[in-house]
């Protein structure tokens, strides 16, 4: 019988693994809402921006370069060197998330009340911004396994960070809750204990199975330099992008209060659907995530082997694939969306937004695959580009539609977004493939 290729098995790992922790994170959401309500919901949510802003800045853009640059290494036989690396941008990413932490630590009250009018997020966002030096070092040291080939440790410590943040928060739940100021506090907690227990088994799954001591061939200032390289421009792609992201957060329950003239209503709003209604649309996602995972160091290594015909399978079939997908949430969330919301949230406001959320499936499905394509084919550029204009369309929207509108601007302004996107990554990727195949016949 024909062994499945490393990247199915590695993409099958990842989804099995993201499909656990996603249903136990609708569980979770279930038991919060049910818990603390939507107005808490709603201020739990409103910390990710900055959370998230912390989280592009410090190591997002060099895990994905740490990734490359291993699998690379490895490919080359310099797994000492590829080892040293990860130490490298251990200590990197560390220093970095720690100088972010203090700062947004000491300034909390400034940048909740300032930039977002809620004070309540102070507490929550001081105890979240103490989790990212952990999820830094996680996140290093998952990179360096996917680059070596191994998904299993990102997989499993992800299912042990969704089970331990679940256990924490139902035991928070019955015997810390009457004490904390704010109900909110409850979910940031519960996430900080998930991150760190799933820290502690990364760091020593890490060095249980990784021993190996051989002798680095590359100078640390080279590594180092390399990271650098490759890391910055990464980095400024996924900190242009989230920063867009944040403003478009920060924004919403803004413009909602100007129409609806209610700061408390239009945060319920908000907690609805982006706590419990976007999370269920987003669910399919977890295939498509993980398939993205592992699609752009494919094409990447496809590109480099002039392989014009693994390039176009690599193309191909994955953006079939989400279509299908796509096609199939929508019919699933619109035919079910109301009944969804009543039965699991007890919210018909959850359902109507899950309803009309459905027309989404298709375009949010493809986007995040054709973005990995682009990138694998080395196209960051043109992705920032792309991802900066589609979200500049959603801040227009929020600015302009949702004063007039309400929510349902926001809806608009997503579904615009998302087909802006999709039909912009679609034209460029059948140029860039044009253009490879002409190079390719000219070798």
């Amino acid at each position: 019988m024909k062994k499945a290729s490393p990247f199915i098995q590695g993409t099958l790992i990842l989804t099995s693994a993201n499909l656990f922790s996603r249903l136990i994170g609708f569980y979770n959401r279930i038991f919060l809402a049910g818990l603390i309500g939507a107005h808490q919901m709603g201020v739990y949510q409103l910390i990710f921006p900055i959370y998230l802003l912390g989280f592009s800045l410090c190591f997002q853009g060099f895990q994905a370069a740490l990734s490359n640059i291993t699998a690379s290494k490895k490919a080359q036989g310099l797994t000492a060197d590829a080892r040293k690396i990860l130490k490298i941008g251990i200590c990197f990413t560390l220093l970095l998330s720690i100088c972010f932490s203090v700062i947004v630590f000491l300034f909390a009250d400034y940048i909740c009340v300032t930039f977002l009018k809620e004070p309540d997020c102070v507490a929550c966002l001081r105890i979240a911004v103490c989790a990212l030096p952990f999820v830094g070092i996680k996140a290093c040291i998952h990179s360096y396994s996917l680059g070596m080939g191994n998904s299993r440790l990102p997989a499993i410590s992800l299912c042990i960070e969704q089970i331990s943040r679940v256990l924490s928060i139902f035991l928070i739940s019955v015997t810390l809750f009457v004490n904390l100021p704010s109900a909110a506090m409850i979910a940031v907690l519960g996430m900080v204990i998930g991150e760190i227990i799933s820290f502690l088994f990364t760091l020593l799954f890490y060095y249980y199975n990784d021993r190996k001591k051989q002798k680095p061939v590359t100078s640390a200032r080279t590594l180092f330099t390399e990271l650098l390289t490759l890391g910055v421009p990464l980095t400024l792609n996924t900190l242009s992008v989230t920063l867009l992201q944040s403003l478009e957060s920060i924004l919403i329950p803004m413009m909602l209060t100007r129409f609806y003239g209610n700061q408390y209503k239009s945060i319920e709003i908000y907690g609805i659907i982006t706590g419990m209604a976007l999370p269920f649309i987003l669910f399919p996602s977890t295939i498509t995530g993980s398939l993205s995972v592992m699609l752009l160091p494919k094409v990447s290594a496809a590109k480099a082997e002039g392989n014009l015909h693994s390039l176009k399978r690599a193309s191909k079939y994955p953006i079939l694939f989400c279509i299908l997908l796509g096609i199939g949430g929508f019919f699933c969330f619109f035919t079910l969306g109301p009944w969804i919301g009543t039965t699991v949230f007890h919210s018909t406001l959850c359902g109507d937004y899950l309803r009309s959320l459905s027309f989404l499936c298709p375009f949010l499905y493809l986007s995040g695959t054709l973005s990995s394509i682009l990138n694998g084919l080395g196209e960051t550029k043109t992705t920032l580009l792309h991802n900066s204009i589609s979200l500049t369309v959603q801040i227009l929207f929020i600015l302009f539609i949702i004063p007039q509108k309400g929510i349902i601007g926001y809806i608009w302004g997503l579904m615009a977004s998302a087909i802006l996107l999709v039909t912009m990554n679609l034209r460029h990727l059948k140029t860039a493939l044009y253009k490879k195949q002409s190079s390719f016949s000219m070798k």
